[in-house]
């Protein structure tokens, strides 16, 4: 289906590029003239309407599909296959109470679908996986929490798409919005660089279809991040 006429979308401001050009797009996304079916514009139109570069368009293309917004089909475009997102929403955590409950729904979700991505995963999947979290490297390289923290979540969600559970799937969306003010939360306890390899053993783990090796990787990792979790909340009371 070709893209119909439409209104041209407006120009973002140059700070947080990304996530700028990305709430643009959703807000195109939620409208009818981009509906399910609908072929997007080629990243150099969508670059010329919204006064960025096309890497920009590529990033935000690549965060809409682990969204389940958007799909890239090979020689054919991208189109979307999903124009809203779930109504309920986790807001970003203002108590240790719903600190505490925004982790615990993390890592409950999280060790279980490590475990089905071993299992389930498929090729293109895990290529995914591993590209989401060579980008969170790189924004440990550049020193850049904000970054890591959104990258971060498009990793994890990565994760949860190659469970193939739409359940679990749709419950994970619901964190979009809290889950990098969280993560930046605990950043702030020590260096970014202590991130660089913090889900390498995940990652291998799933490649090899090591069901019981990924769920202790994930158990393993949210040791860690409970340790930073218990220090944030018992020096500061509150995440405020």
């Amino acid at each position: 289906m070709d893209t119909p006429a439409h209104k041209p979308l407006q120009k973002v401001s140059r700070t947080s590029l990304v996530d700028e050009v990305i709430s643009a797009m959703r807000r195109m996304l939620s409208e009818e003239t981009w509906s399910p079916g609908v072929k997007l514009p080629s990243e150099q139109e969508l670059g010329r309407q919204l006064g960025v570069g096309r890497s920009t368009i590529r990033e935000a293309l690549r965060v809409l599909e682990h969204l389940g917004l958007v799909e890239s089909r090979s020689g054919l475009g991208t189109y979307v296959i999903d124009r809203g997102m779930p109504k309920g929403r986790v807001e970003y955590p203002r108590t240790p109470e719903a600190l505490r409950e925004l982790y615990e729904f993390r890592r409950a979700i999280e060790v279980s679908a490590a475990r089905l991505a071993a299992e389930r995963r498929t090729a293109n999947e895990m290529m995914r996986i591993q590209s989401a979290w060579d980008h969170c490297e790189l924004a440990v390289e550049r020193n850049s929490p904000d970054e890591f923290a959104r990258l971060d979540y498009v990793f994890h969600l990565s994760i949860i798409q190659a469970a193939q559970n739409r359940f679990c799937f749709d419950a994970y969306k619901t964190l979009e919005n809290a889950f990098a003010g969280y993560v930046n939360l605990i950043l702030a306890l020590e260096p970014l660089r202590s991130m660089l390899h913090f889900h390498d053993g995940l990652i291998e783990a799933i490649a090899r279809g090591d069901a019981d090796g990924a769920a202790k990787e994930v158990e393993r990792n949210f040791m860690e991040t409970d340790v930073r979790l218990r220090l944030l909340l018992q020096g500061n009371g509150s995440p405020d």
